[in-house]
């Protein structure tokens, strides 16, 4: 098994853990991270970018007929080597398409790519751009996203107004995330 392979195994694994709305201890760490100079709901929301294409030429085709869904699916693929070598870049271009196409996991994937500098540059502009243009798709993990960068300004004006408003929002949608870095912000400010 790959070396990608196993990271992606590996935070998979992880994935439940972090937004399983459970017990108090991943509570208060989540707290702790929205605290943090810098922190990313990425690795919670890298799971709704799963489900990759077992037929490659299909998938191909569908996704230049316009298919998000597929275009998105073999991003997959390209990111993690399903079926295909490991190729960022490309893995990026069919995110961004499926994001063109309006598909809000698309822009959330393709905003994870340039935020964690996953076959192209690093460019947190890009990936807030991208977080919100997931948010105004209506996909919750992109606001969720979007708002840690505001939050935090990377890659836009610092806006903790408007972070908390979309932390609020998401929260009010049953992200335990989003709640506990609404939690976490308004205890910082002061604000309930």
């Amino acid at each position: 098994m790959s070396l990608t392979k196993v990271g992606a195994l590996a935070l998979m694994l992880a994935l439940p853990r972090l937004d399983c709305g459970g017990g108090g201890d991943e509570r208060a760490r989540a707290r702790q991270g929205a605290m943090d100079p810098a922190p990313s709901a990425s690795a919670v929301t890298f799971a709704l970018g799963l489900g990759y294409c077992e037929n490659l030429a299909r998938c191909e085709a569908e996704c230049e007929s316009g298919n998000d869904d597929r275009c998105r699916r073999l991003g997959v693929n390209y990111e993690f080597g399903h079926g295909v070598e490991v190729d960022g870049a490309r893995a990026t271009a069919l995110y961004e398409k499926s994001c063109g196409l309006n598909d809000g996991a698309g822009c959330l994937s393709a905003g994870r790519m340039h935020e964690f500098h996953h076959g192209v540059a690093k460019d947190d502009r890009k990936a807030a751009g991208l977080y919100a243009e997931a948010c105004d798709l209506g996909h919750e993990p992109g606001c969720v996203n979007f708002a840690i960068m505001l939050e935090n300004g990377r890659g836009v004006t610092k806006d903790t107004a408007r972070a908390a408003a979309l932390y609020t929002a998401a929260c009010s949608e049953g992200s335990s995330l989003a709640c506990s870095h609404a939690e976490a912000l308004h205890a910082a400010t002061g604000n309930r």
